[in-house]
C-alpha cells in the first residue's frame, strides 16, 4: 500500500507552509529515514525524512503553499508503481474523436500520462468513508492533484451532520467506561508507533509525549535550532497511531516501550519525556532493561498526587474550537501561544471518537478522581544518572511546587513566564539543555 508523505507541523503556530527544497526527484528510490525535503522557518531549516522505503511519486512543487498534514508525495513499492501507472489511451475511430469535448477557456489541460483522471483517495480517507457508509467516487479533494484526504471526508461528514444528522457530541461521562487493558500476557508482542524525527550520529534521543498529545508534539522543539542527535519519537498507548488499549500500570507501559525500542534495535540512548512521558521515562530508567545514559524531563508527571482534574476532563469533553481553546490555553503561560491552527488540529483529533474514548480511559486509569495514581519520585532518587528536570513556574496543569521533593541527582531548570509546555514555549533554551544531556552522556 502506498505510504503518504505529509507536511509536518514544525512549530506550535504553524498552520501551513511549503517545501523549500527537495533532496529527491520524481521516481527516485528512497530509503526509510532518508532526508526527503527541507522546510525553512524563521530560525532553522527543518529536514523531513522518509517514513518508508520505496519509489517516490507525486512530489508537490517547491514553494507551493500546503496545509499542515497535507500529502506532499507518495512512496510506492516497485510492484505498486506498475499498478499506479495510468491506463493506455483508448484508440478511437475518427467519428469518436470528433465528439470529444472542447476545452473551456483558461481550463488546465489534462495530462493523460501523469496519473489517473480521478486521483486515488488516501487509504485513511477510503477507510473513513467505508466506516461511515459514504461513497467518495468522483470527489475532488484538497490534496496534491485533487487527491481526497481524511479532512475531505471529515468535512463531508460535517456537512451531513449540519444538514440534520443527530448531534455526535458526547458528554465526558460517556468517554470513561472501565478502562480496557491490553491483552493479558501480551508482554512484548505489541509495538507502539515510532517515527524517526531526525537521523544523525551518536546516541539517539528517544522522546515520549504527554497525555492527550502525540509524537508530533516534539516537532516544535526543533524550531529552537539545529541538532546533531538522532531522535526517535513514540506514541503512547491509547494515543496517536499506537494501539488503543490502556496498560494496567506504568510498568506494563514501560514493557511496551522496551519492546518497541528492541524492535528498532536501539542500543544506548537518552530519554526525553514530557508530562506523563516524563514519568514513563523515569520508570524506564529505574527498570534498567534499556541502556539509558541520560534523562531530560519536561514538566514530568508523577512527582506528586495533584493534577488539574478539570483540564484532563475538559480537554476531552470539548468538541469545538470555541470550547477547546480555553482548555488548550491552560497548557501555556501566554495564551497567544495557542494559534488557531493548533486549535483546529485538536478539533480534528476529537472527531476520532475511538481515539478520544481511548484517551479518556487512559485518564480514568492513571488520573482517577483527579489524582495522579502513580509516583516516580522514588524511581528518580535511585537512578545513577544525573537527571535534568525542566519546569515552568506558571504551570497550570501540574503544580510547580511538586519539584520541591526532587532528589539530589535531579537538577531543576525553572523557567519563568512558562507553563506546562517548556519545550515548545522556550524551544531554544529547552533544546540547549537537552543537547547538554546528550553531549555529556
Amino acid at each position: 500500500m502506498p505510504v503518504n508523505v505529509i507536511f509536518p507541523k514544525v512549530s506550535l503556530e504553524m498552520a501551513s507552509g511549503s517545501v523549500s527544497r527537495w533532496h529527491v526527484r520524481e521516481g527516485d528510490m528512497v530509503a526509510k529515514g532518508q532526508v526527503l525535503f527541507e522546510i525553512d522557518n524563521d530560525k532553522a531549516a527543518v529536514e523531513v525524512e522518509s517514513p518508508a522505503a520505496g519509489i517516490i511519486r507525486d512530489l508537490v512543487g517547491s514553494d507551493v503553499e500546503v496545509d499542515v498534514g497535507a500529502d506532499v508525495a507518495r512512496i510506492l513499492a516497485p510492484d505498486e508503481v506498475a499498478a499506479d501507472a495510468p491506463p493506455l489511451p483508448v484508440q478511437m475511430a475518427p467519428a469518436q474523436a470528433a465528439v470529444l469535448p472542447v476545452a473551456e477557456p483558461n481550463a488546465r489541460p489534462a495530462v493523460a500520462t501523469s496519473r489517473r483522471h480521478i486521483p486515488n483517495p488516501t487509504p485513511l480517507a477510503r477507510r473513513l468513508a467505508r466506516e461511515h457508509g459514504i461513497s467518495i467516487d468522483g470527489w475532488k479533494g484538497t490534496g496534491p492533484r485533487n487527491r481526497v484526504q481524511k479532512k475531505d471526508v471529515l468535512a463531508g461528514l460535517a456537512q451531513t451532520a449540519t444538514a440534520g444528522a443527530p448531534d455526535s457530541r458526547l458528554a465526558y461521562s460517556q468517554f470513561v467506561p472501565a478502562a480496557p487493558s491490553l491483552t493479558p500476557g501480551l508482554g512484548g508482542s505489541q509495538r507502539l508507533n515510532a517515527v524517526w524525527l531526525r537521523r544523525g550520529e551518536g546516541l539517539p534521543v528517544v522522546m515520549l509525549h504527554g497525555f492527550s498529545g502525540d509524537l508530533n508534539n516534539w516537532r516544535g522543539l526543533f524550531a529552537g535550532g539545529r541538532v546533531d542527535f538522532p531522535a526517535l519519537a513514540l506514541d503512547l498507548p491509547a494515543h496517536g497511531q499506537s494501539p488503543r488499549g490502556v496498560p494496567a500500570d506504568l510498568d506494563e507501559m514501560a514493557e511496551l516501550v522496551e519492546a518497541t525500542l528492541a524492535a528498532e534495535t536501539i542500543g544506548p540512548m537518552i530519554l526525553a519525556g514530557h508530562s506523563f512521558g516524563g514519568a514513563l521515562a523515569a520508570r524506564l530508567a529505574r527498570r534498567a532493561q534499556a541502556d539509558i545514559r541520560g534523562l531530560c524531563l519536561f514538566a514530568p508527571a508523577g512527582l506528586g498526587p495533584q493534577i488539574n482534574a478539570p483540564f484532563t476532563e475538559g480537554i476531552l469533553r470539548a468538541r469545538s474550537a470555541e470550547s477547546l481553546r480555553p482548555w488548550l490555553e491552560l497548557l501555556v503561560h501566554d495564551p497567544a501561544t495557542i494559534s488557531d491552527a493548533f486549535v483546529r488540529a485538536v478539533v480534528q483529533q476529537r472527531k476520532d471518537e475511538d481515539l478520544t474514548r481511548a484517551m479518556a480511559a487512559f485518564a480514568n486509569r492513571f488520573f482517577p478522581d483527579g489524582t495522579q495514581s502513580f509516583s516516580v519520585a522514588a524511581d528518580l532518587a535511585r537512578l545513577p544518572q544525573l537527571v535534568r528536570v525542566v519546569f515552568g513556574r506558571q504551570d497550570r496543569v501540574l503544580p510547580f511546587g511538586s519539584t520541591r521533593g526532587l532528589p539530589d541527582n535531579a537538577a531543576l531548570h525553572a523557567f519563568d513566564a512558562c507553563g506546562h509546555m517548556p519545550h515548545l514555549e522556550k524551544p531554544e533554551l529547552a533544546l540547549r539543555i537537552l543537547g547538554e544531556v546528550w553531549r555529556s552522556a
